[in-house]
């Protein structure tokens, strides 16, 4: 990936060990589906011993339906509004690792969600769990459908999901205070070297 662009956030990745907890309260992570955000969510969280929130699993036990039942039967703005309000109360809690969603950067029909980014900009250190494309391929074409989660667009191609990834990314890198590639590695590794960003 070569986004040019001023106040780029850095890229993660040193040569520390030692295992350090952030210091700023609340950390998100934030980036495309199927990149391995939850996975090292639960790492990170366990290395820094601080509470894990998922955003879409909190949305559908309060819902008490799955994602794509609730897109179904009520709307993607219906949810997108569901995860506006579950992110403003998760910005309010004192010390807290989040695990977005994909489409966190997003109302429906695609359009940007200012009201989210700006929470997550203000309230959070963010996190972009970034991939190349060419790995985003591999990794779209290689994942195995979630019936947790509504298709993105009619034929749910990974193609098609690489085009929406293309108009996210965008959107992550704006709200990101740092970006870590894992193009090259693995999710025990990924979930290090981000620990290694702390002091």
């Amino acid at each position: 990936m070569d986004h040019r662009r001023k106040n780029k956030p850095r890229r993660g990745g040193g040569a520390r060990t030692k295992i350090h907890p952030p210091k700023k309260p609340r950390i998100a992570l934030i980036g495309f589906r199927g990149v391995g955000k939850s996975a090292i969510a639960r790492r990170l969280a366990e290395y820094w011993q601080i509470p894990l929130l998922s955003l879409d699993e909190k949305i559908e036990r309060d819902e008490g339906m799955r994602i794509e039942e609730i897109v179904r039967s009520r709307g993607w703005q219906y949810f997108r509004d569901r995860e506006y309000a579950a992110l403003a109360t998760a910005a309010e809690t004192d010390r807290l690792l989040l695990d977005c969603g994909g489409g966190i950067v997003e109302e429906a029909e695609g359009l940007r969600s200012d009201r989210k980014m700006q929470i997550l900009k203000e309230k959070f250190f963010c996190i972009y769990i970034a991939v190349n494309e060419e790995k985003m391929l591999y990794r779209l074409q290689n994942l195995a459908r979630n019936a947790s989660r509504p298709d993105l667009s009619p034929a749910d191609s990974p193609q098609n999901l690489l085009e929406v990834f293309k108009r996210r990314e965008p959107l992550y890198l704006e709200i990101a205070h740092t970006v870590v590639d894992i193009s090259d590695t693995n999710i025990a590794e990924s979930a290090l070297r981000i620990t290694q960003m702390f002091k």
